[in-house]
């Protein structure tokens, strides 16, 4: 078979689906990308077996056919080549013939049959959203999800969808982020499925940033299908029960101070200079009129910084991660953040003004 394709028409897809395909394999085929022209549009497809990543290109000129290549080596040579070239791609047996203008280049194949999809047929439940709305959902949340933790169903996003309603929570067992935006489902039933890490960060790839145009949301009882127009992502889920934390995010607070949002990202950063990369803890200091925030560490070295706030209790010090207090509060739009207490040696649930839908939970720790 050969294909003919633009040079800048190619270039997008093949960003796109590689960015599923994993350096290290444990099967050879799983390095390489799926290609496959019929009638005029050309399907390419990149996966590791646990997500798979697929964009359709129209008006392809060529023969019927497929054929799998490495993902790195056809990426690799395609942003190479001039912008406005037309490239050539000629399969022969077991290779395929890269060529456009003088450049020309010969490369192994893997047989077609043998590349492993994801099965997609049967889907329970639908419901579409714009790309703005998921990618800012997913960026209040997914930096609370743990890494490589032993408890598997902690490694990725808790969606919980209702009728009207779709929520995201992420948490590492520190801390916790849940937010929740407005959709439209037929289901009489609510239900809960968890998106790995790595789905998730595709997903953040795989959405425009600025686009405000709907996607379509497929569902079923061990996958997860997003579709944008000839682009389509599909993930297996965890199959886990993520913990119960309602009560957690019920606990009495009875302290609420309000804090200008990039003063407390700058002040908690220069404290946690002093702290080391296996111990971030910093400890928040309320007295009257001002918030203490201090590091020390092993050196005896110490950080101290102050800010101004509205506050009229009794003293009150707990230690906390300062890199999660961070993450929590960068992800806020408004200009001011609350932080809500729960006392000394208590949790703090950081808020944004007048926003009901997010709340970011981080844990105490001893310092």
């Amino acid at each position: 078979m050969n294909i003919k394709i633009a040079r800048d028409n190619l270039l997008p897809a093949l960003n796109l689906v590689s960015s599923v395909v994993e350096k290290r394999q444990t099967l050879p085929i799983l390095a390489n990308l799926y290609f496959n022209l019929a009638n005029g549009k050309l399907n390419l497809v990149g996966t590791d077996l646990e997500v798979e990543i697929s964009e359709s290109i129209a008006d392809v000129t060529g023969d019927n056919g497929a054929f799998t290549v490495s993902s790195r080596k056809i990426l690799d040579i395609t942003r190479m080549l001039p912008e406005n070239a037309l490239i050539s791609l000629k399969h022969e047996s077991e290779k395929v013939i890269v060529s456009s203008g003088r450049s020309r280049y010969t490369l192994k194949t893997l047989e077609a049959g043998d590349f492993p999809r994801i099965e997609d047929n049967v889907w329970e439940e639908r419901f579409t959203i714009s790309q703005l709305s998921l990618k800012t959902l997913l960026a209040k949340t997914a930096f609370a999800m743990a890494v490589q933790d032993v408890r598997y169903y902690l490694n990725g996003i808790l969606l919980e969808l209702t009728q009207n309603c779709l929520r995201a929570i992420a948490t590492d067992g520190h801390r916790l982020a849940q937010s929740d935006v407005d959709i439209s489902l037929d289901t009489k039933e609510g239900r809960q499925l968890i998106v790995p890490r790595k789905a998730i960060i595709e997903i953040n790839r795989f959405l425009e940033a600025a686009d405000d145009q709907a996607i379509t949301v497929e569902i079923n009882k061990n996958h997860l299908k997003l579709t944008k127009g000839e682009t389509t992502l599909i993930t297996k889920l965890i199959d886990g029960k993520f913990p119960e934390f309602k009560d957690v995010l019920e606990t009495e607070l009875n302290i609420m101070i309000t804090v200008n949002r990039a003063e407390f990202i700058e002040t908690t950063n220069r404290a946690a200079v002093l702290t080391t990369e296996r111990f971030q803890g910093v400890k928040i200091v309320l007295e009257p009129g001002v918030m203490r925030i201090t590091a020390n560490n092993s050196e005896q070295e110490e950080a101290v910084e102050e800010l101004e706030i509205d506050y009229a209790g009794e003293k009150i010090e707990t230690g906390y991660n300062a890199s999660y207090l961070v993450d929590a509060t960068r992800v806020i739009s408004t200009e001011n953040v609350e932080l809500h207490l729960q006392g000394a040696n208590g949790l703090c649930i950081i808020k944004q003004p007048e926003d009901s839908r997010s709340t970011w939970l981080v844990m105490p720790m001893r310092i």
